[in-house]
């Protein structure tokens, strides 16, 4: 199946193989117009249609971004452009009739930088295990958060901000109207994602405006952010970030704005982020908006009220984001987990909470701990990457990393095997225990337990005694 019929055109991929199994990879799909002169922190609008047939066999551009703290030579080296609402698509399907459950991944980099494009995440091992994934791109930082009143009073909702996940919403309506015609299943939809993306995951969980878009969802190493802020508050960040563009005196300032190159608009947002203080340096002002609209309350008001949309989601933390030492300490990842997994939920709506402990036998003879994104080698089936494990290792060397790359033994085999498994079981049922493999139980306060994700699976009691732990910071950077 290489030439697909999208409700914009016809698209044609590439084939792929991998230990002889074949998956079809179909890159750089335009899935809205690019965001930029007038468009720039406008919601998403529609792909014009295309004749003849479109060949997807190159990635996008990123997005317009901040350089990327661990790896900033690689990320120097990526094209970037606002022009970015591009998605890929893998699938192993054979034909259109197959119905396999879809899996949509939403990419790590803090909401400030990252792609769908990184040769990690377009790995084979979760569509070689039954499902049909998609990658997204969308803007970030400042071109995919700002917010002002100017734009909030030419807005019909009265709102500004958040366009980054208008541009994930929009993403999941193609994905509706089209993701048949690669064998995927538009009511078997799980989102995915980690760090960054963790807190995409809960956002769009927390918003009506997805609601019967996704039907499950996995958050990994994503509590750190959860707390929302206010429309106004954002709308004060982004005058003084007019007022330092000089655009604010303009007769029309949004049009002034919009004639800016993105260059000057996010190195004069990293120079305000300096003045304003420290705790602004590496993620900045902008953050996700409960505006009444994308979000009525706070993200974690609306887990802990039950007006999220209730689909069941598994919950991930890395051992090592717990106890240190590295460069991501997020020992109040479990706290603000419990907030999300407390709320009320449906008997088909639980979660599922879990922690991730394997670390390459190599690395862990040198003292290395299961760090920030090392689970994502596992997820994707990427242990034999080089350039991944090298291009990450700025977050795994304060975590004991010492080797360049790790050797990787037989036990890693077995956990990525696992969790690839679980995660498909769980995008096929919306169930993860896989009999004969582990019988993962929901989350409750009663019995607090959880899977430990290492060799051998264990279900562990206790999850809310994570809190105790007292991490080693004496290595930690700002990551």
């Amino acid at each position: 199946m290489n030439k697909v019929k999208l409700d914009t055109g016809y698209i044609t991929g590439t084939k792929v193989s991998q230990a002889g199994r074949e998956t079809y990879l179909y890159k750089g799909i335009p899935y809205a117009a690019p965001p930029t002169g007038e468009l720039r922190w406008r919601p998403p609008q529609p792909v014009a249609l295309w004749s003849g047939v479109r060949a997807c066999t190159e990635f996008s551009t990123q997005a317009a971004q901040y350089p990327d703290p661990n790896s900033p030579e690689a990320a120097k080296k990526l094209p970037s452009s606002e022009d970015c609402l591009y998605l890929n698509v893998l699938t192993p399907s054979k034909k259109a009739t197959d119905k396999l459950p879809v899996m949509v991944w939403l990419h790590g980099g803090g909401l400030r930088y990252g792609n769908g494009n990184f040769p990690l995440c377009n790995n084979l091992g979760l569509p070689l295990h039954g499902v049909v994934q998609v990658n997204i791109n969308h803007r970030l930082g400042v071109m995919g958060l700002f917010a002002h009143p100017l734009l909030s009073r030419e807005s019909p909702q009265h709102v500004s901000g958040n366009y980054m996940f208008l541009d994930m919403i929009a993403a999941l309506q193609w994905v509706q109207r089209n993701i048949a015609a690669f064998g995927g299943d538009p009511n078997n939809v799980t989102i995915f994602g980690e760090s960054g993306g963790g807190l995409k995951v809960a956002a769009l969980m927390a918003t009506p405006l997805a609601n019967g878009l996704f039907h499950r969802g996995i958050i990994e190493s994503g509590g750190r952010y959860f707390d929302t802020v206010p429309l106004d508050e954002m709308e004060k960040f982004g005058e003084k970030l007019f007022h330092k563009l000089g655009v604010d005196k303009e007769k029309d300032p949004l049009a002034a704005v919009c004639k800016l190159p993105w260059e000057t608009i996010i190195n004069t947002d990293q120079e305000l982020n300096v003045e304003m203080g420290p705790e602004y340096v590496f993620m900045g002002p902008w953050q996700v908006v409960h505006d009444g609209w994308f979000l009525p309350d706070t993200l974690v008001n609306m887990f802990q009220t039950g007006r999220r949309n209730q689909v069941p989601y598994l919950i991930v933390a890395n051992k090592g984001e717990l106890t240190g030492p590295g460069s991501l300490i997020a020992d109040m990842m479990i706290k603000d987990y419990l907030r999300l997994l407390t709320g009320p939920s449906t008997t088909n709506s639980r979660g599922y909470a879990a922690v991730f402990d394997q670390v390459p036998e190599g690395w862990r003879r040198e003292g290395c701990v299961a760090a920030h994104g090392m689970e994502l080698h596992y997820v994707f089936s990427a242990l034999d990457d080089a350039e991944a494990w090298s291009a990450a290792k700025g977050g795994y060397t304060s975590s004991g990393a010492k080797s360049q790359i790790p050797s990787i033994s037989d036990s890693d085999r077995v956990v990525a095997k696992n969790i690839m498994t679980i995660w498909t079981n769980f995008a096929r049922t919306g169930n993860p225990s896989v009999k004969g493999l582990i019988e993962w139980p929901a989350w409750d306060r009663s019995t607090d337990k959880y899977l430990l994700l290492t060799d051998p699976l264990q279900i562990k009691p206790g999850y809310s005694d994570l809190l105790k732990i007292q991490p080693d910071t004496s290595k930690q950077t700002i990551f």
